[in-house]
């Protein structure tokens, strides 16, 4: 039972990240903090940044099993697949605490991989019909979800606070 928990999680783990970093905000929102600045700093921090963190792992250290659960053949490239998702997952961390100028180059850099994978995922089911756990599941939906959360609340954080040199 716990082992299947823990399998679960592991499998949806950027959905899982997109689902606390939304429930932490909404908490944090309840106490009086601004919502959309508390969801894009944990949006970053944890789908962006651990998410990140966890892809680049993956593709970098257990590159069949990644390649397997994504529905491709394990290949070279997924090194520097992992070396983005590092990129993306230690700017995400780095502007949980940064400015907003920060903030506006970690958002841009995760929604253009985000929303590329998206996009990805969408070619490889309808050209591939490939639709693998990690190609058309929760790993789709975070890829498309995230894109979509950071944009909308930095822009409302951006109205907010009326400048890039806040």
């Amino acid at each position: 039972m716990l082992e299947q928990l823990i399998s679960g999680f592991l499998h949806n783990f950027g959905f899982m990240m997109v689902l606390v970093a939304v429930a932490i905000a909404a908490i944090r929102a309840a106490l009086g903090k601004p919502f959309a600045e508390e969801l894009l700093r944990w949006s970053l921090l944890l789908p962006a940044g651990a998410n990140g963190l966890f892809t680049a792992g993956t593709h970098i250290f257990m590159p069949a099993y990644c390649a397997e659960q994504i529905g491709w053949p394990d290949s070279p490239f997924q090194y520097e697949v992992g070396i983005a998702d590092l990129t993306i997952g230690v700017l995400g961390v780095l502007a949980f605490w940064g400015n907003f100028s920060f903030r506006l180059a970690a958002t841009i850099a995760a929604v253009m991989l985000y929303g590329g994978d998206a996009i990805g995922h969408v070619h490889q089911m309808i050209a591939a019909k490939n639709f693998e756990p990690g190609n058309a599941g929760s790993w789709f939906w975070m890829d498309v979800l995230l894109p979509l959360i950071l944009i909308i609340s930095f822009v409302i954080y951006w109205r907010r606070n009326g400048s890039l040199n806040a």
